[in-house]
C-alpha cells in the first residue's frame, strides 16, 4: 500500500508541469514523515490520488530518484529511501568545509564579470523569496531552487578547481539540499536570513576579495542549513 495523508484524495494540481508538482508533493510527504522509509509507491494509487495518468507519475518518480529519495527497482516499482542521520551529518560537515574552501579560492580567481553575474543571480533569488506567500509552493520551490543552485554553482565555477566542484556536486546529490528552504518556506524571517542576508554577506566578501571572511560566511551558511534540515527531520521522526 502507498500511505497518503487523509486529505490527499482528489487533490487539485495548479502548475503547468504535472510531474514537477507531483514530485514536489511526494517530496513534502517524505520529508514530513507521511511517507516513511521503505514505503512502496504504487503507480496506480498515485495516479488515482492525483487524478492523472501513469506517465507523469513515472516522470515524477524519476525526479525523486535523481534526488536520492526514491529507489526504482525493475519489476518492483518505487520505494522511499534516504541516507541515515549519521550520513547526513557527515555530508553537511564536508559540504560546509568544501564550499567554504571554494569560496576562498573564488576570492582570488573570480573575474569582475563573475562577481557581476553572481550579484545578478542573487537579485533573482531575492525577488523569488519576496514572492513567498503569493505563489504556489511548487512554483516558488522551482524559482528558489533555480536561483540558489545558480548562486552556489557560479562560486564553484569561479574557484577554478574541477575536482573540488565535482566533490561538492556529489555531496549535494546525497540528499536534496534545497529541501531546506521548504522547511522554512512559511517563516519569512528565516527565509530572508538564509537566502538573502547570508548570500549577500558571501557576495560582499567575494567582492572585497577577503578569503577568510568569504570562507567563514559560506561555511556558516551551509552549517546553518544542515542544522535546520536535521532539526526538522528529527522533529518529523524521519528516521523512526
Amino acid at each position: 500500500m502507498c500511505p497518503s495523508p487523509p486529505s490527499a484524495r482528489g487533490e487539485t494540481l495548479a502548475v503547468a508541469s504535472l510531474a514537477d508538482e507531483i514530485a514536489y508533493r511526494l517530496r513534502a510527504d517524505i520529508l514530513d514523515g507521511r511517507l516513511p522509509f521503505g514505503a512502496r509507491l504504487q503507480h496506480e494509487e498515485l495516479a488515482a490520488r492525483f487524478g492523472v495518468s501513469r506517465t507523469p507519475i513515472r516522470e515524477a518518480l524519476r525526479k525523486l530518484q535523481a534526488l536520492n529519495l526514491v529507489e526504482l527497482t525493475p519489476n518492483r516499482g518505487a520505494t522511499v529511501r534516504a541516507p541515515s542521520r549519521a550520513e547526513l551529518v557527515e555530508v553537511y560537515e564536508l559540504r560546509a568545509e568544501l564550499e567554504g574552501f571554494a569560496c576562498a579560492l573564488a576570492c582570488d580567481r573570480a573575474s569582475a564579470e563573475d562577481l557581476d553575474e553572481l550579484e545578478r543571480t542573487q537579485e533573482r533569488l531575492t525577488e523569488a523569496v519576496a514572492t513567498a506567500g503569493r505563489m504556489e509552493d511548487a512554483e516558488l520551490d522551482a524559482a528558489v531552487t533555480d536561483a540558489n543552485n545558480a548562486f552556489h554553482g557560479l562560486i564553484h565555477e569561479a574557484a577554478c578547481n574541477r575536482r573540488l566542484a565535482e566533490s561538492i556536486e556529489a555531496l549535494q546529490h546525497v540528499f536534496p539540499r534545497d529541501s531546506v528552504w521548504r522547511v522554512i518556506a512559511h517563516d519569512e524571517t528565516a527565509l530572508t536570513t538564509m537566502n538573502v542576508r547570508e548570500h549577500q554577506a558571501i557576495a560582499a566578501a567575494l567582492r572585497a576579495r577577503t578569503p577568510d571572511a568569504a570562507r567563514t560566511a559560506m561555511r556558516d551558511h551551509v552549517r546553518a542549513a544542515g542544522e535546520i534540515l536535521l532539526a526538522h527531520l528529527d522533529d518529523q521522526k524521519f528516521w523512526g
